[in-house]
């Protein structure tokens, strides 16, 4: 039998558990309303014995025709709730206290005329309401004893009706309980079995069959493994061949990394940093120098005649130009200091941890002889003239993009002034000054 099958056994089980649980339920309900009604029944019959007792004492103590009425209608009240009450109380109560409530009618039809004369009390009278109250007693005494057999019948009914629902409750427990405990065994064990195969299969053992014997669900699953296991033992490679293969694939996308990010930051021509990561760069720069209180300085180079070149010997020659001096540019610099192209014949330095304007001037000095010497081509030797403009941090500025401006300012100046090779941003004109 399949376990879904097993599955619904219990489940079905555990709904007609439930439906018996309820029935027996209902059916308690229903006997225990039955007992309620039938004591209320004969609460009914008792408290007509009580006012029917009242009345004969009203007659006793005042005896007229109207409380002599009185009680007629209490016996005959009394009569209609017994004749109402047969099914609850047994037919030989019912009978004798009939003929109770019959013999104190007979006893007052006896006693009108004797009543009727002036109130006396004698022999006769006393016997009289002796005889009434051995009535009356009679009918509670019969009144009680139907009370307690109808509190023992209910008990003993409920004692019966628990003993045989209460069996067939802990049987169909027992029964759904012994079920769902071999069941849960049964699919521990396979299940512990399909999990040490599929341990082996990780360890790398694809030789072990599966085999299960019953045929159910995990029956079915565990040929899908064998099934796997002999797909993956024609596939696999060997451990090592993978771990090669995968340590070859790691430091290929290792290199296309750094590949990719030096392309997102560098110059393609030149190898520098173009402008968005130069500019990153020097943030960090700026903020080490801010808190270290060293000086710096940002450079703008201009290569004058470099559009010339472009258009006198083309294009090629003058990438040829541009590669060569961001060569020069790099090897004029200390490796902390920072170089990069902003684009065309524009370059940006920033050169830190500066001790005083000679060693800036050095540095500035060193880049133009480099420059500034002639370079070899296939087609001619040229030389290029550049123009430099220096903002200093931080008596210029304090902003990046505030040096640039004077840098590019200073530049420009030094370029419009031939006899001005280099200028700095604080050399220039009051009214250039910003």
């Amino acid at each position: 039998m399949k376990i879904g099958q097993q599955l619904n056994i219990v489940v079905y089980a555990c709904a007609a558990l439930t439906l018996v649980t309820l029935l027996i339920t209902v059916e308690l309900f229903q006997k225990q309303s039955q007992t309620q009604v039938r004591l209320d029944r004969i609460v009914a019959v008792h408290s007509q014995i009580d006012s029917l007792r009242g009345r004969l004492w009203l007659y006793r103590q005042y005896p007229s025709a109207q409380t002599r009425q009185d009680v007629y209608q209490s016996t005959n009240a009394l009569r209609a709730q017994l004749s109402s009450d047969q099914h609850a109380i047994p037919p030989q109560s019912v009978q004798s206290m009939t003929q109770a409530a019959d013999s104190i009618d007979r006893l007052l039809d006896t006693t009108t005329d004797q009543f009727g004369r002036e109130q006396s009390v004698d022999e006769g009278r006393l016997m009289l309401f002796s005889r009434f109250n051995i009535l009356l007693q009679a009918m509670s005494e019969a009144a009680f004893s139907v009370r307690q057999q109808a509190m023992h019948d209910a008990s003993k009914q409920q004692k019966m009706l628990l003993v045989v629902h209460g069996g067939i409750l802990v049987l169909l427990a027992l029964l759904v309980t012994i079920f769902a405990t071999r069941l849960r065994r049964r699919l521990r064990q396979r299940l512990k079995t399909l999990h040490s195969t599929v341990t082996q299969i990780k360890k790398g053992d694809l030789t072990t069959e599966l085999i299960m014997t019953d045929k159910d669900e995990l029956t079915e699953l565990a040929d899908h493994v064998n099934e796997m296991k002999h797909a993956l033992s024609h596939t696999m490679v060997d451990k090592n061949q993978l771990s090669e293969e995968v340590a070859r694939q790691t430091q290929q996308l290792r290199e296309q990394q750094h590949q990719l990010k030096f392309l997102a930051e560098h110059d393609e021509l030149t190898g520098l940093f173009n402008r968005r990561a130069f500019e990153s760069h020097v943030d960090v720069a700026l903020m080490r120098a801010n808190r270290a209180q060293t000086n710096a300085a940002l450079l703008f180079i201009d290569l004058n005649n470099f559009k010339q070149v472009n258009d006198t010997y083309g294009h090629g020659v003058g990438d040829e130009l541009l590669r060569v001096v961001s060569q020069r540019l790099k090897h004029a610099v200390r490796r902390s200091d920072l170089v990069g192209r902003l684009g065309g014949d524009e370059f940006i330095v920033w050169l830190d941890l500066l001790t005083d304007k000679d060693a800036l001037n050095e540095v500035i000095r060193r880049i133009q002889d480099d420059v500034h010497a002639p370079i070899l081509t296939e087609k001619a030797e040229l030389s290029l003239v550049s123009s430099i403009g220096v903002s200093c941090f931080p008596t210029d500025g304090l902003e990046l993009q505030q040096m640039m401006n004077q840098a590019d300012a200073a530049m420009y100046y030094a370029k419009t002034h031939a006899n001005e090779r280099h200028c700095l941003y604080s050399n220039l004109p009051a009214e250039r000054i910003q």
